[in-house]
C-alpha cells in the first residue's frame, strides 16, 4: 500500500512505493478524472523519478487518459500548464528533501491546485481495489511538450514589470537546489537582461533540509561577486531562500512582506497558523486582509475559493493565485525582483521593521538540529526549522556568516 507522509504520497522507492502500486495509482486517478482527460506530467532529473513517472503514466493511459509530458519540470509549471491547456489533472514526482532516499508524488486537479490530506488518503484507499482498463483502441496517448519551459518562462515575464527590472540592472546569484529549475532561471535572467551567475548543485546525492551547503555557497558568492541578491530554490521550486547583501537570508515572512509592497494595502493574504504571529499582526495593522488557517489542506481550500493575492505556508511555500493555484517560488521571486527594482528602499524598511519587531538571538547549529530531531512536530525547511510548541512557535533561519541559526520566538495565536 502506498505510504502517506506530510499530506502526500511519500516513501522509499520500491519499498514503500512499488511500481505496481504506482501503476494502480495512475489507473485510479485517471478513472476519477474520466476517459480522454488531459493530464500533464513532470519529474525531477533523477532516474528513480523517471522510472515512477513511466509507471504512473502507464496507469493513466490504461484508463484512457491522454498525457502531456514535460520531462523535467517544477511544480509551478504543472499548475500553470493545467490552467493554460485546460488539463483535468497533473502530477509531479521528485526526491523528497526532508527524508533522505524518499520520493514524493504530487497530484493535481483542475484548475491547478494540489491534492493534499484527505483527498490523497481517499485515493490511496481506492488503489486497493480494481479498475477497468480500456480496450487497445481506447488507450490514451502521450504527447511530449519540450516547449513548456518557454511558455512558462514567457508567462512569468508577462506577469511582472519586466522593463523596470531590466532597467534596474540587478546582479543575481542563483542555485536551482538539485531540481529542474536551472533551465528556467537561465531563460528568465537572459530575457530580463540581468547579470547573473547560475550555480549547479550537481547530480550526486542531494542535500536534505536545511540546505546549509547551498545557502553558504550562495551567500559567499553573492558577497564575492558584489551581487544584489542571492537565491536558493528547493528541488521542485515551490520554496526559496533569499539572500540580500547587508542583511543576510530572509525569513519567508519577510519575502512575503517585500512582495506585498507591489500590492494595495487592503489586499487579501492567506497564511497557516505557524507563520510568525508578530508578522501577521504587522500585516493586519498595515491594512492587509489576512486570513490564518489551521493547516495546509485548509490553506489550499481557501486559496481555491477566495483567490487572495498571495498565500504562504509554514514551510515557506508560496502561492500566487492570480498566476496559478499551485506552490510556485519562481513567480514569487519574479515579484520580489519587481519590488526590489522599483521600491528597494521600502523593501529594506519592511525587513528592518520586522527584525526590530521580532525577538531573535543566535543559536548553535548542533543544538538546534538536536532539538528538531527530538521533536516530531519540527518542520524542516529549505532555510532552517520551524518548531511549534504548546504556546510558542520558534523559527530558525541559517546564517552562513555566523555558521549558526537566528532564532525567532513568538507566542502562538489561534486561527
Amino acid at each position: 500500500m502506498l505510504k502517506y507522509v506530510d499530506g502526500r504520497i511519500t516513501g522509499e522507492p520500491l519499498v514503500d512505493i512499488k511500481l505496481d502500486d504506482v501503476v494502480m495509482l495512475g489507473a485510479v486517478f485517471g478513472s476519477l478524472l474520466g476517459k480522454r482527460s488531459l493530464v500533464v506530467s513532470g519529474r525531477d532529473v533523477r532516474p528513480v523519478s523517471r522510472m515512477f513517472k513511466r509507471a504512473l503514466t502507464a496507469g493513466l493511459m490504461s484508463v484512457g487518459c491522454d498525457i502531456m509530458d514535460f520531462h523535467e519540470a517544477v511544480s509551478g509549471e504543472i499548475s500553470f500548464s493545467m490552467k493554460r491547456f485546460g488539463a483535468k489533472g497533473g502530477f509531479n514526482i521528485h526526491l523528497n528533501p526532508r527524508k533522505p532516499g524518499y520520493i514524493t508524488i504530487r497530484l493535481y486537479k483542475a484548475p491547478g491546485y494540489e491534492l493534499v490530506g484527505k483527498e490523497i488518503i481517499d485515493i490511496i484507499a481506492l488503489t486497493q481495489g480494481k479498475t477497468e482498463g480500456q480496450g487497445v483502441g481506447e488507450i490514451g496517448w502521450v504527447n511530449y511538450a519540450e516547449y513548456m519551459h518557454e511558455l512558462y518562462t514567457s508567462a512569468l515575464i508577462s506577469f511582472i514589470k519586466s522593463d523596470e527590472i531590466s532597467a534596474a540592472g540587478l546582479k543575481i546569484v542563483a542555485s536551482h537546489g538539485y531540481g529542474a529549475s536551472g533551465e528556467i532561471l537561465g531563460r528568465l535572467f537572459s530575457l530580463l537582461e540581468l547579470e547573473h551567475t547560475l550555480m549547479s548543485s550537481g547530480r550526486g546525492n542531494i542535500e536534505t533540509y536545511p540546505y546549509i551547503k547551498e545557502m553558504s555557497k550562495i551567500a559567499a558568492s553573492t558577497k564575492a561577486l558584489k551581487s544584489d541578491l542571492g537565491v536558493v530554490f528547493n528541488i521542485d521550486a515551490s520554496a526559496l531562500a533569499v539572500y540580500i547583501k547587508d542583511i543576510g537570508f530572509l525569513l519567508p515572512e519577510e519575502v512575503l512582506l517585500a512582495i506585498l509592497t507591489r500590492y494595495p494595502v487592503n489586499s487579501n493574504v492567506v497564511v497557516d497558523t505557524y507563520v510568525l504571529p508578530g508578522i501577521v499582526e504587522y500585516m493586519i495593522n498595515k491594512g492587509y486582509q489576512v486570513k490564518v488557517v489551521e493547516n495546509e489542506e485548509k490553506l489550499i481550500e481557501v486559496v481555491r475559493r477566495e483567490r487572495p493575492v498571495l498565500a504562504l505556508n509554514s514551510r515557506g511555500d508560496f502561492i500566487t493565485p492570480l498566476f496559478s493555484l499551485g506552490y510556485d517560488a519562481l513567480i514569487a521571486f519574479m515579484q520580489l525582483l519587481e519590488a526590489f527594482s522599483i521600491q528597494r528602499k521600502e523593501v529594506y524598511e519592511e525587513v528592518a521593521n520586522v527584525r526590530n519587531l521580532l525577538s531573535h538571538s543566535l543559536k548553535d547549529g548542533k543544538d538546534v538540529s538536536t532539538v528538531c530531531n527530538n521533536n516530531p512536530e519540527c518542520i524542516k525547511t529549505l532555510w532552517g526549522y520551524r518548531i511549534p510548541g504548546d504556546k510558542v512557535i520558534r523559527a530558525y533561519i541559517y546564517s552562513p556568516e555566523m555558521d549558526s541559526y537566528i532564532e525567532f520566538v513568538e507566542q502562538l495565536r489561534n486561527p
